[in-house]
């Protein structure tokens, strides 16, 4: 069997043991037709011998491929960590629940995995989103995170209703009192934002959505921007705010009163790697029940 990548990465930090089981199984198939090198925590939890395991930072130097076994959420910290070491495609090989981005089933390993191997996918670039962080009494923003999903600000310690005004392109848009604000990728448009009332964009759409968490008023909606926008959203003093900042669902920081959100497309980009016959719509349609009809 011909394959197209020589050197291919497994990562698979995880405690279920179903994704140990699966990763062995990866390598020891891989170690039969290319080079095949296991992250240092996927290395730990494994029963069978591995001579040596390597870092992030060494994978991304070394590798041009990537492979995650898990679920969504090991998906998206793998991609997101080394898409900003160097750009490498990223393939998904589904243990979690949901796998809405990890399209690879283990019993799919040959049938599905292998031709992309050899060269037989569908590539897919997912963009990130930036943010930046002023504090109320610093006068430069510094730079906070990275997110493939999306940023949230949220309620935080007090868990109570604040006050953020929102510009957009150094234009003024609107105040929103709400327990938070999602600012959503494509890719994350199907994740919490979905969950909060947001729409589903397709992947392929170069847009940014903020989509207000339960507002108090009858007349918010979420709002869809052209992905080039450069959103700042300021945190009022009403109810004296702590909101937390996070990124992928990951908590990064605190804020307060005064502290301003700079957000923005990141110029780096998570490719991915997809089955010939991968489906957009059949994912939505198999994974969130979309378009079920109520009456047969």
């Amino acid at each position: 069997m011909t394959i197209q990548f020589q050197h291919i990465a497994i990562i698979g930090t995880h405690t279920n043991p179903s994704v140990a089981q699966t990763v062995c199984q990866l390598f020891q198939l891989l170690c039969q037709h290319t080079n095949a090198y296991l992250e240092n925590e996927t290395a730990q939890t494994l029963d069978c011998h591995v001579d040596k395991s390597y870092s992030l930072k060494e994978l991304a130097q070394i590798c041009d491929l990537v492979i995650v076994v898990g679920g969504d959420g090991n998906f998206l910290n793998a991609g997101r960590s080394l898409s900003i070491l160097k750009s490498i495609p990223i393939i998904g090989i589904n243990r979690g629940k949901l796998g809405f981005l990890t399209d690879i089933t283990p019993d799919e390993i040959e049938s599905r995995l292998f031709p992309i191997l050899k060269g037989h996918y569908v590539k897919e670039k997912r963009f990130m989103l930036e943010a930046s962080i002023k504090k109320k009494d610093t006068s430069k923003y510094n730079h906070t995170t990275v997110a493939l999903n999306d940023i949230v600000i949220a309620a935080g310690q007090h868990n109570r209703l604040f006050q953020m005004s929102v510009h957009i392109d150094g234009r003024y848009a609107f105040d929103q009192r709400a327990d938070g604000m999602i600012i959503s990728t494509p890719t994350g448009s199907t994740a919490h934002a979905l969950s909060a009332g947001g729409p589903i964009m397709h992947p392929s759409i170069d847009a940014i959505v903020l989509v207000p968490m339960y507002s108090h008023s009858l007349n918010s909606r979420p709002l869809i921007l052209n992905a080039k926008s450069t959103i700042v959203i300021t945190i009022a003093e009403y109810n004296n705010p702590e909101p937390a900042l996070s990124f992928d669902g990951h908590t990064k920081t605190y804020l307060q009163a005064g502290d301003r959100v700079q957000l923005k497309k990141c110029k780096k980009s998570v490719t991915i790697l997809h089955p010939e016959s991968y489906d957009y719509f059949h994912s939505l349609r198999s994974k969130l029940h979309w378009g079920k009809m109520l009456f047969p």
